[in-house]
């Protein structure tokens, strides 16, 4: 305090900086500098990009089926039929007389996949577990060939799964997917 005044020195102190303002662009919710760096299959990324193509938005590039459902129209114009969802049973045989049965796709009708295995693992006597698929769901397997105990079971203890809902993997026949009650509708046409 050599020149007497009681004034502070800025030269020591920082001076505050004021903050940025960053504007969100309203469709994707990012900065408008980053909507060109997305992961192009995000939803957010193909609202923007058409929205930048020619003001075409996504709904107008829905389709709809024969049956009314959704279709996704797909880079040089295929299209994409969105599938409802099933329950698939296979089995597998390990050794001579060993085999496994796996069930897939109880998730996408809700079912707890863990309960459910242990459901399966009392009312057959065998052992069930939930295992992680390549494809990155998840399936129950379990030890024994249960592949036509396990439709009446489903039926009987989940309501949201029906006869149309229950597939098996058909190995005699090149390992198609097939319809689990398909022949039981036949028979009772034929009546």
């Amino acid at each position: 305090m050599a020149d007497g005044g009681d004034a502070p020195s800025t030269s020591g102190a920082p001076t505050p900086v004021a903050p940025r303002i960053v504007e969100y662009d309203p469709i994707t919710g990012v900065p408008s500098e980053f909507n060109e760096f997305l992961p192009p299959d995000c939803p957010e990324y193909k609202k923007w990009k058409s929205a930048q193509d020619g003001g075409e938005s996504l709904e107008k590039l829905t389709l709809k089926d024969k049956a009314g459902a959704d279709v996704e129209k797909l880079p040089g114009g295929k299209v994409k039929k969105k599938t409802k969802p099933q329950v698939v049973l296979s089995v597998a045989q390990r050794q001579k007389n060993k085999s496994t049965t796996t069930v897939a796709g109880l998730e996408l009708f809700g079912v707890k996949l863990s309960e459910a295995g242990k459901l399966f693992g009392k009312k057959f006597a065998c052992g069930a577990s939930v295992v992680k698929v390549a494809s990155g769901g998840e399936q129950i397997e379990m030890q024994g060939d249960f592949l036509h105990q396990i439709p009446e079971l489903l039926l009987k203890n989940y309501k949201n799964i029906t006869k149309d809902d229950i597939f098996y993997v058909d190995t005699a026949d090149g390992k198609k997917i097939k319809n689990y009650f398909a022949d039981d509708d036949d028979d009772e046409d034929d009546s």
